[in-house]
């Protein structure tokens, strides 16, 4: 997919127009080609420098632009090789003219990813930190931000590689009685190597425990505001994000497909879903907005079963059919119209509000504020990535069938398969044992430029 000895070229800032845009150059000779390129009062020197002149082509001399040359020489630059930047006016016609321009003098145009792909072949970062790279440009909010930064410093490359080790060394304990039988060694200490064994396992555990943690970090909270019609459903959601996102009608049956609004809470990203009041209905349309209502529930990290307290039995059985579901809070709206209406519910998972008043609505923040950082997570390595928790979902699969033949007491053999396939799946975490196709997945998902 990458070719790396090419020279390549992408506008790195983001589409439209601004006060500044920036087209980047990698690769051996991007320094000789900026100096066709560029015109100042002193020349490009082969060092670190910022200088400020004029960008023009050099087949009929005509300006481009003016503005600033960013030059850093590898192999202390952000991909390894020698990177120039262009700092120009960010109009997308001269970002679009330089980069032609640069492309018609032998650069060629970079493919998506492809520079933090060059950082990581030339050693500048390993593969997580790479991915860290595009969790930092998309991240959605302070959270976020701070985690994929956390990762980008080293944090998980970090945290696994003694646990990688670790396994490696129980591996070659195994191999080395294995291969070297007859040369005295002594028998493996059985509890011991169990223990080490299950040391593994449970920093695998932790790390997959955390992925529900950071999933809501990458692509923000899910909260489904769910029940029967005309409970109150489509005014809680626009008494959290403060503004008229659903309509409001006394009828039931307004809201008839799934309204989405989206919020900020300590810094994190909340999706909140109006779905469609669940009833049984004859109406091919209603009965769409039901089904696309109970996909929503199933996919949610929160789901807010609203009630009417003027009317208990509206909604009242199903939401009693999900008192076990750890995602379930309960809201008994209209609660100034029936301040004494009784459900059941427990008290820590039961808010009484009302829309109209706004009593209560607070709480229902409280709500999802704990349901962000309810694995108490933050600031810990976490994983955020769904090929991490795959990789590690693998190994830990692998130190559970190990476990099991331990118990049973099968060969040592059949036990270092399994270690062996656990430390593999950690390494690739790390970028290693990985075929060349996934590093195209992977880098095939940043952004032009990056």
């Amino acid at each position: 997919m990458y070719e790396l000895g090419d020279i390549i070229v992408a506008v790195a800032t983001a589409p439209g127009e601004g006060g500044v845009g920036i087209v980047r150059l990698s690769g051996a000779g991007a320094i000789a080609m900026a100096t066709r390129v560029y015109s100042g009062s002193r020349p490009i020197p082969q060092r670190r420098a910022f200088l400020h002149g004029t960008f023009c082509d050099p087949t009929n001399g005509e300006t481009l632009d003016e503005g600033l040359l960013l030059v850093m020489p590898g192999p202390h630059s952000y991909t390894g090789e020698d990177v120039v930047e262009f700092h120009t006016h960010g109009s997308p016609a001269v970002l679009a003219r330089l980069t032609a321009l640069l492309v018609q003098l032998g650069a060629r145009p970079a493919l998506p990813g492809e520079f933090t792909y060059r950082a990581f072949r030339n050693g500048r970062l390993d593969l997580p930190q790479a991915e860290a790279v595009q969790a930092l440009v998309s991240a959605h909010g302070e959270a976020a931000r701070r985690q994929a930064l956390r990762q980008l410093s080293g944090g998980l490359s970090v945290h696994l590689e003694p646990l990688e080790e670790k396994l490696k060394s129980l591996y070659v304990q195994l191999e080395a009685r294995l291969e070297f039988s007859e040369d005295g060694l002594p028998p493996l200490d059985v509890p011991a190597y169990a223990s080490a064994v299950s040391d593994c396992r449970e920093t695998l555990k932790k790390l997959l425990d955390s992925y529900t943690q950071g999933r809501v970090l990458r692509d923000g909270l899910v909260v489904a505001l769910v029940g029967a019609p005309n409970v109150g459903k489509s005014s809680l959601l626009n008494a959290l994000l403060g503004s008229d996102r659903a309509i409001v009608m006394p009828q039931p049956g307004t809201t008839r497909d799934v309204v989405e609004g989206e919020m900020r809470l300590g810094g994190q990203r909340v999706r909140l879903f109006d779905t469609a009041g669940l009833r049984a209905s004859q109406d091919p349309i209603e009965e769409e907005g039901v089904k696309r209502s109970r996909r929503v529930i199933e996919e949610a990290d929160l789901v807010f079963w609203v009630l009417d307290a003027s009317n208990p039995p509206a909604g009242s059985q199903e939401a009693k059919a999900h008192p076990e579901d750890p995602r379930a809070r309960f809201l008994v709206n209209k609660s100034d119209l029936a301040p004494d209406a009784s459900f059941g519910f427990p008290a820590d998972r039961m808010v009484r509000l009302s829309c109209k008043t706004g009593e209560g609505i607070e709480r229902v923040r409280d709500l999802i504020q704990n349901a962000l950082y309810k694995d108490g997570n933050e600031g810990n390595v976490i994983l955020t990535q769904e090929r991490h928790q795959r990789e590690i979902s693998e190994a830990d699969g692998a130190l559970g069938r190990l476990q099991e033949q331990m118990a049973e007491g099968t060969t040592h053999e059949t036990w270092a398969e399994e270690l062996k396939e656990a430390a593999l799946r950690v390494g690739r975490v790390r970028g290693r044992n990985l075929p060349e196709d996934a590093f195209e997945d992977i880098f095939s998902k940043f952004c032009i430029g990056k």
